[in-house]
């Protein structure tokens, strides 16, 4: 098991789910594999104004520096894992305090911590996925964690865990997770229905029409516009054996594949058979748990919250027989600010090195507060039973995980691009039109900035 999962984290997992946002300097903000189910919004929101109100109250003692930690985990398990945790390392010592600040996927990828950077009031620790990295280290406002990155630790990650978060050979991020997804389904649904999960494009049409109903869709993937949407239709064009850019970094996207890919989707939405309102993102498993839907594209973080007794998972569905499956994979990495002053950094990396780079904390989250595959050996290896503990363990671990690729990583420009091509396809126009009329403004966007891109 460790050596499957160990060869295939080295391909260098990372995922960037990109949007606009100005911090001195254009810059693209992103996240990726995080759900945010509609019943913890509140709990998420309780969070939040708690955390704020233990930093003034660590103000008021004046004792201690005072270290703000924002992120985006805003599940059940993950704030008690953050809760007990903050609290123990705050009991461990008198010199510093942290506060940690858990924000709504949505709100924390778009405005939250854009908005905090460009008005001096960022937080000391923070978390993205990798693509971001590039943006901020172009802005400037990120500390190297070089001193603190010691060699055993190193020795501990594979090869290309550091590959999207060094900048001139140093090191700037430490990587928590890798998410990947698949495609869940309702097994009591598919089975009444005398349906097998599909394993082509084809048997998935046909199962979203079998399984549709007046009161469940048959299917339910991403039809909103956004960094979720993207990140799920990568896969769809890499498993054709295709890419969205060429070898040379340039644009690729009225390719046959990428047309490929957007006339399955537009097939799905305008077949009627698939959830067009869902009213949270795709990327929360609730909406087959809840069963408003018989199959859904979701990541391998929800392995643990769908029961395996009543829900499978299988790759998403190839092209054609002849071709196999693919899927995307995105990650977070914890970040320093240097924008606050010598304790506050100290400070920082003080928390962050207790933190983060213990192997025990962090297999804990990997394995138990939610399912990814983390890029340390250690934690591969503490983790091999729970990488094989039931059936959709076991499909992630043993299926899934081979075919993934690092999500594009991709500016704002040319992530509003894509976006944009996706939602002319399947709402404005057909398939091959929004392909031409993307690939004539990537290669402008292109030509006026320089850019170049992967995958």
């Amino acid at each position: 098991m460790k050596s499957i999962v160990r060869n295939n984290l080295k391909k260098g997992l990372s995922g960037c789910l990109t949007v606009a946002l100005l911090l001195g300097v254009s810059m693209g903000l992103a996240g990726c594999g995080k759900d945010v189910p509609a019943e913890d919004s509140k709990e998420a929101g309780t969070k939040e104004e708690s955390a704020q109100g233990g930093s003034e109250k660590a103000e008021e003692k004046g004792e201690r520096v005072e270290i703000v930690y924002w992120n985006q985990w805003t599940q059940e398990t993950e704030i008690n894992f953050l809760e007990k945790y903050v609290e123990e390392y705050n009991n461990s010592q008198d010199k510093y305090h942290v506060t940690f600040l858990a924000v709504p996927f949505e709100e924390y990828t778009t405005t939250k911590l854009a908005t905090a950077f460009a008005t001096n009031e960022a937080p000391d620790v923070f978390e993205c996925s990798p693509a971001i990295i590039n943006q901020y280290l172009d802005a400037g406002v990120c500390e190297p964690l070089d001193d603190i990155m010691t060699d055993q630790v190193r020795s501990d990650f594979t090869e290309a865990a550091f590959d999207r978060v060094t900048r001139d050979g140093k090191i700037y991020g430490i990587p928590l997770d890798s998410d990947l997804v698949a495609l869940y389904y309702n097994k009591e649904m598919l089975e009444e229905k005398g349906v097998q999960p599909p394993s082509t494009w084809e048997e998935l049409k046909e199962a979203a029409a079998k399984l549709n109903t007046e009161n469940c869709s048959g299917f339910t993937f991403e039809v909103d516009k956004g960094d979720w949407q993207c990140f799920t239709f990568y896969p769809f064009v890499w498993m054709q054996g295709g890419n969205l850019f060429t070898e040379d970094g340039m644009a690729n996207l009225n390719s046959e594949e990428v047309v490929n890919a957007l006339q399955l989707w537009k097939d799905l939405l305008d077949s009627g058979n698939c959830n067009e309102t869902p009213g949270r993102s795709v990327s929360d498993i609730s909406i087959l748990t809840n069963g408003e839907t018989a199959m859904q594209i979701n990541g391998s973080w929800s392995v643990l919250r769908a029961d395996p007794d009543k829900y499978g998972v299988v790759p998403l569905p190839a092209a054609s027989p002849d071709t196999g499956s693919a899927s995307v994979a995105g990650g977070w990495n914890v970040l320093i600010s240097n924008q606050g002053d010598e304790e506050k950094i100290a400070g920082a990396k003080d928390f962050v090195s207790w933190m983060w780079l213990d192997k025990n904390h962090v297999s804990e989250f990997n394995t138990e507060v939610k399912f990814s595959y983390c890029m340390r050996d250690s934690v591969i290896e503490a983790g091999k039973e729970v990488y094989q503990s039931n059936d959709n363990a076991i499909t992630f671990s043993d299926k899934v995980l081979q075919t993934a690729k690092p999500e594009i990583a991709l500016s704002g420009e040319a992530k509003e691009i894509v976006s944009i091509m996706i939602q002319d396809a399947l709402y404005n126009m057909d398939a091959k039109a929004a392909a031409d009329l993307a690939q004539e403004s990537m290669l402008q966007y292109q030509k006026d900035s320089g850019a170049k891109f992967t995958g």
